[in-house]
């Protein structure tokens, strides 16, 4: 490991009354969750992770599912303070952040307090074909498109030398979580939240479903705006958050 794993905002962990860990969409860093962090309660301590491949870690290769899982898993152990833990984690930060929760469980009983999964279909059944990422990484053209379709291509990094740069990263994540299928068992010993943006064209009703076989507790929510909630909507998804902490206590 080259770079710290996760970025730390928000209050003291060590007295805050609630340690939020953050784990970002395909190909993004701890920098992406800055918006995100001002819309949080005061009172409440941030850390976003930081996977290999990118930010300080750029030189590392990103791993696949099992090592982005085992990174997670480091992370909220080292984590500082003793307030309880929830888990959040969007688009496919959800898929690593419904397996790290499973074997924080194991080895981290009463660890975390909830998992949030963010514009994330449920993975109780295998994607339709025709809504996987474009199967060669290295056609610029068709990656692009499939990036924009959804939000998930910013202006910043739109140019092909820009794309060059980060298309490894946002390709590797992509392959790691595409094709996971979660059998419901064994069950999420914590409540899950489940939020989606009411114009996401990845999240309608029928895909959510299936996350209330995950836990004996969920809740399904909608929010303004489309499927790139954490960068486009973060004052919606936060204040969400905020809304339905009573779900966790």
């Amino acid at each position: 490991m080259t770079g710290k794993p996760y970025a730390l905002g928000g209050a003291d962990p060590a007295t805050a009354p609630l340690r939020v860990l953050l784990i970002p969409h395909a190909g993004a860093g701890a920098s992406s969750a800055l918006v995100f962090r001002q819309h949080l309660p005061q009172e409440w301590a941030l850390a976003a992770i930081r996977l290999p491949g990118r930010e300080s870690r750029i030189r590392e290769a990103v791993p696949d599912l099992a090592g982005l899982v085992a990174d997670v898993v480091a992370s909220a152990r080292m984590l500082p303070g003793r307030g309880p833990l929830l888990v959040v984690g969007v688009c496919s930060g959800a898929v690593v952040g419904l397996e790290a929760v499973r074997a924080l469980q194991d080895t981290d009983p009463g660890l975390v307090a909830g998992f949030v999964a963010v514009s994330q279909r449920a993975l109780n059944e295998q994607p339709d074909a025709a809504a996987r990422p474009p199967a060669d990484p290295d056609d610029y053209a068709d990656v692009r498109e499939e990036l924009r379709a959804y939000g998930a291509l910013p202006d910043s990094i739109a140019d092909d030398d820009m794309l060059r740069t980060y298309l490894p990263v946002i390709a590797g994540d992509m392959r790691a979580v595409r094709d996971h299928y979660a059998d419901p068992e064994p069950a999420l010993a914590c409540p899950v939240l489940v939020v989606a943006g009411d114009h996401d064209p990845l999240c309608d009703e029928d895909r959510l479903a299936g996350w209330s076989l995950y836990s004996k507790t969920t809740r399904q929510v909608r929010v303004p705006g489309g499927h790139m909630l954490l960068t486009d909507a973060p004052a919606q998804l936060a204040g969400c958050v905020a809304a339905n902490l009573e779900l966790f206590t």
